[in-house]
């Protein structure tokens, strides 16, 4: 009876240590978040095409980012900016042409790293240009970029 005793606390004791050992691994995240260079894509709503000399503003949104310093570039004949985002969490762009003025909520921890797919989407339109602000005169999309590609501010 004792042999079969000490067996079975051995037995317990081997689960009980390869329990703790796998609940004490932490799991590593699927995609870097903070602080980095993202690029955003900016097409016409209307038709789909990129827009070119889009101004575009980026800087650390809520009362913990105040102060933090923006970043500002243009985008390019394919409707594309590089900025290099702080560590903001949330992200407000300003985007501007002519009399077209819209701003956009960025969620950093939802961006898709080199051209992947979020599961959540990460931009959010704040206030529109067309009809009474309502809707967006452009489509949006944010990627991460972790290996190459020009950063433009």
């Amino acid at each position: 009876m004792l042999q079969y005793a000490r067996s079975i606390v051995a037995v317990l004791t081997a689960l009980c240590l390869g329990l703790m050992s796998a609940c004490s691994s932490s799991p590593q995240r699927a995609a870097p978040t903070g602080a980095g260079n993202y690029m955003l894509t900016v097409r016409d709503a209307a038709n789909g095409r990129p827009v070119e000399g889009v101004s575009v503003t980026a800087v650390g949104a809520g009362a913990r980012n105040r102060g933090a310093e923006s970043k500002a570039s243009t985008t390019d004949e394919d409707g594309i900016v590089v900025l290099a985002f702080g560590n903001w969490g949330a992200v407000e762009l300003m985007l501007s042409q002519g009399e077209v003025n819209e701003r956009w909520m960025v969620t950093q921890d939802r961006v898709a790293v080199n051209g992947g797919k979020s599961s959540r989407e990460p931009l959010r339109l704040m206030v529109g240009s067309r009809s009474n602000g309502g809707a967006s005169a452009y489509t949006l999309s944010i990627t991460r970029v972790e290996r190459g590609g020009k950063i433009d501010a």
